[in-house]
């Protein structure tokens, strides 16, 4: 069953000293945002190319994005950036789908890309109220597998970063998710141990799996309030509004911390 803000959280609460986040499709709604990004720059580019579809462009950018991205070790991590890696997944997918661009109008369009992203992050002021009433309770921080410039920008333009106190960006940085080296950093900048925090996250085996494995307690956010594909139980909401609602529900019958972050 999903719990709703007024059903308990598992493990028993006073436990839980930590509340550890995921970023995309958790605390921000990136695949939305990213879609409705590729969608304009994929017609924009259709406009100057009228020999291909907007829909041709999308669809090769995704296929390709995927497969690169999905095997970042071998075939991104080697071009020594974050820039580097996403202007060679840009220049994969339109020369597969028949467009070729010089390097000024290939990092001109890889920029726009990123820009639209980030400037369709909103303050949520629901949202924000939520952590700052839970900063005043628990330590608060991120596990991400994205890339630290991008990862620190998001929260910042989601009004976010101000309240935890550390972001773990596992990209490019040794082991990613679901590899237990990521929470385990987050744990020891905090000084806690792993059975002592909560982690919140989207995707099952980075997030659930992984957090698991590395002995904190996972929550799953799933939209679509599925079943979880594993046989352990899982804590689970349908959104991260709710998520924060019953989180907030127990922090309000906590103390202060005796030492706010800042």
């Amino acid at each position: 069953m999903t719990p709703t803000p007024h059903q308990p959280l598992v493990p028993p609460m006073p436990a839980v000293t930590t509340v550890l986040f995921d970023i995309d499709n958790t605390l921000i709604p990136t695949r939305a945002i990213w879609q409705h990004a590729l969608d304009a720059v994929a017609t924009r580019l259709a406009g100057a190319h009228p020999g291909v579809s907007a829909a041709v462009i999308a669809s090769t950018y995704v296929s390709t994005s995927d497969r690169l991205w999905g095997d970042y070790d071998r075939a991104l991590a080697p071009l020594g950036s974050h820039t580097a890696a996403r202007r060679h997944v840009w220049e994969s997918a339109l020369r597969e789908a028949g467009i070729v661009l010089d390097e000024r109008q290939l990092a001109a369009h890889v920029d726009d890309f990123a820009h639209r992203q980030m400037r369709a992050i909103r303050t949520v002021p629901a949202i924000v109220d939520a952590f700052r009433r839970l900063a005043a309770v628990y330590q608060l921080g991120v596990v991400t597998n994205g890339d630290a410039d991008q990862q620190h920008a998001k929260l910042e333009q989601a009004g976010l970063e101000r309240y935890f106190e550390t972001v773990v960006c596992a990209l490019g940085n040794g082991h990613r998710k679901p590899h237990p080296a990521p929470f385990h950093r987050a744990c020891e900048d905090l000084a806690v141990r792993p059975e002592e925090c909560l982690y919140v996250g989207d995707e099952w085996t980075a997030d659930i799996v992984g957090a698991r494995a590395a002995g904190l307690h996972p929550v799953w956010i799933t939209p679509t309030g599925q079943p979880p594909p594993g046989s352990a139980p899982t804590t689970r909401f349908t959104s991260l509004a709710s998520c924060l609602a019953a989180l907030c529900d127990h922090a309000a019958r906590r103390p202060i911390r005796e030492t706010e972050p800042t």
